[in-house]
C-alpha cells in the first residue's frame, strides 16, 4: 500500500511540475478589465450568430422567386395561306407533339418543329400510305390528303428548333 501511496505522489508532483512550466509561459495582461469592449465584442459576436442563422436558413427553406409572365409572339407568321392551313391542322398535332414541336417524352413523340419540310412530307405519306406503321398517328392521318401533309409539313418546318424536352 506504501508503494501505491509513493506513486500517487510522484505522478501528482510530475503533474504540477509540468502544469508549472506551461504557466510560466502564459503570457499575462495587465490591462484593466473594461466591460463596455466585452459588451461589444459579445454584440458582435451575436450579430455574427445571427447572419449565419439567417443564411442557414436560407439555405434549408429557399425562396421561391415568382416568375415573370412573358407574352411570347406567334411562334411563326401566318403569311400565307398555306401556312395559315398548316396552323390549323397542327392544332390537333399540339397534345403529342408540343405548341413548339418539341415533342413529348412520355408519350414517345419526337422532335419535329424546325424539321425539313420534305423530310415531314414524306413522313407523313408514308405512315398513311402504311410504309411506316405508327398506330398512334393512323386515325389523325385517315383524314388527311397530300395538300395536308403540305401545308403541314409548311407550318412544322418554320417552328423553332428549340431544347428537346
Amino acid at each position: 500500500m506504501a508503494r501505491l501511496v509513493t506513486f500517487a505522489v510522484v505522478l501528482i508532483a510530475l503533474l504540477v511540475v509540468a502544469n508549472l512550466d506551461t504557466f510560466k509561459s502564459e503570457k499575462v495582461n495587465n490591462e484593466p478589465f473594461d466591460l463596455k469592449k466585452q459588451e461589444q465584442a459579445y454584440a458582435d459576436h451575436l450579430k455574427t450568430l445571427e447572419e449565419l442563422e439567417q443564411k442557414r436558413l436560407a439555405l434549408l427553406h429557399p425562396v421561391k422567386k415568382e416568375e415573370e409572365v412573358v407574352e411570347e409572339g406567334p411562334l411563326v407568321v401566318l403569311d400565307t395561306p398555306q401556312l395559315v392551313k398548316g396552323s390549323e391542322l397542327y392544332k390537333s398535332c399540339v397534345v403529342c407533339h408540343g405548341k413548339k414541336g418539341e415533342g413529348k417524352k412520355s408519350q414517345k413523340a419526337p422532335h419535329i418543329g424546325g424539321q425539313m419540310e420534305w423530310y415531314l412530307e414524306k413522313q407523313l405519306a408514308d405512315m398513311k400510305s402504311g410504309a411506316r406503321i405508327n398506330k398512334v398517328m393512323d386515325p389523325y392521318l385517315k383524314k388527311l390528303e397530300a395538300q395536308d401533309f403540305k401545308d403541314l409539313a409548311a407550318y412544322i418546318s418554320k417552328l423553332p428548333w428549340g431544347e428537346e424536352k
